[in-house]
């Protein structure tokens, strides 16, 4: 069984667009990967740090459930350079957010693998991502992703 989600994908630190390529690549070694054609460029919402670009993709990939696929996507952020030490909303060189998984809709909690304990002792998942929907950088990416789909 495959699992369809949205992944939506934000830097604001160094090269911002090679960071996204970045990610992206390391998306395509979970799975299949259909970018958005869309990037955007946004103003950091906490003021905190430079402009962001953010885009979305569709993932499918053969890992056995949502929770799984958050923590592959927490250890790329983690291999790519993200410092979760500098706290919330911080400047990050790579951000991945699950935003939603086809056919799922709830919230799980989970502890922590060993590798991921620096971001505490448990992990939350919520989906449909709970601010997804009022993002203009997230929603109009997935809307030029889905029309470029059909």
């Amino acid at each position: 069984m495959s699992l369809k989600a949205i992944v939506a994908l934000g830097s604001n630190l160094g090269d911002r667009a090679a960071n996204l390529k970045a990610g992206l690549a390391a998306l395509r070694a979970l799975g299949r990967v259909e970018p958005s054609p869309m990037v955007m460029e946004t103003k950091d919402e906490s003021g905190r740090g430079p402009d962001y670009l953010n885009t979305v993709a569709m993932i499918e990939t053969d890992l056995e459930d949502s929770c799984r696929l958050l923590e592959a996507l927490l250890r790329i952020e983690l291999q790519l350079g993200r410092d979760r030490r500098t706290g919330r909303n911080a400047p990050r060189t790579l951000d991945l957010d699950l935003i939603e998984v086809e056919g799922l809709s709830g919230s799980w909690a989970w502890p922590a693998p060993l590798d991921l304990a620096e971001l505490g002792e448990e992990l939350t998942l919520h989906l449909p991502h709970p601010r997804a929907s009022g993002r203009v950088f997230v929603q109009e990416p997935l809307l030029r992703l889905r029309s470029s789909q059909s």
